[in-house]
């Protein structure tokens, strides 16, 4: 509904109604992610919550930034974002030689498309949905090399590394492992259409812990799977 569009009463009311069930549609859907990035969490113990951070675009503009002056996308911010863990012993700023971030991410639109930073992406532009998927992703961070003082994870680590997907290609089981500036890193990706109960849940951690292992020599201990 784009101002500068003719509509009728009658064709704005069914829009409204559209955008309605839309939003509660879209309520059902970040609830249903928020419970599934959480339970991915607590596959891999010792961990705590770090930061967020939304990929892509800006987080809600603060109570005394004018909203019109943002991208909309800004009001989505789960649209495309991430979670961030450190664990409970290391300090959470200052990554020091193997110390490991946790990372799972939500990307709810494939096609999701930033051609041009200064320019809102227009998904009227993006591929048709029927064609892309929505993905949940865990990554693993490694701290390999000493990291000056006045750096820390969030800014100048996680902050600028590559998306190994990005610069690297997986390997037979999907698994992408990078190695780039102070880190190495691991990725690996699935549908979220695929995690359709706790179990599905738990093999795909258990599956990314197992090669995450091997490829970059971390013990992650099984612990206790607490529940949701």
């Amino acid at each position: 509904m784009v101002i500068g569009m003719a509509l009728d009463e009658r064709a704005l009311s069914a829009a409204l109604a559209d955008v309605r069930r839309a939003y509660r549609l879209i309520w059902d859907f970040q609830r249903r992610c928020l419970d599934t990035m959480k339970f991915v969490a607590q596959q891999f113990p010792e961990r705590e919550f770090y930061q967020w951070a939304s990929n892509g675009s800006n987080q809600p503009p603060p109570n005394r930034s004018d909203p019109t002056r943002t991208w909309a996308w800004d009001f989505l911010p789960l649209y495309n974002c991430s979670f961030l863990y450190t664990g409970p012993g290391q300090d959470r700023w200052h990554p020091k030689i193997g110390d490991w971030l946790l990372e799972v991410r939500l990307l709810a639109d494939t096609e999701w498309d930033v051609r041009d930073e200064r320019i809102e992406p227009d998904p009227a532009e993006f591929g048709p949905v029927g064609e892309s998927d929505t993905t949940l992703s865990i990554f693993v961070w490694k701290c390999t090399s000493e990291v000056p003082d006045n750096l820390n994870w969030l800014r100048h680590i996680w902050g600028q590394a590559s998306w190994p997907a990005d610069v690297e290609d997986g390997d037979e089981e999907g698994v992408v492992y990078m190695r780039e500036g102070y880190l190495e890193a691991c990725q690996l990706d699935i549908s979220l259409a695929e995690l359709t109960t706790k179990d599905a849940i738990k093999a795909f951690c258990g599956r990314a812990k197992r090669a995450f292992s091997q490829k970059l020599g971390i013990d992650f201990d099984e612990g206790v799977t607490p529940l949701l």
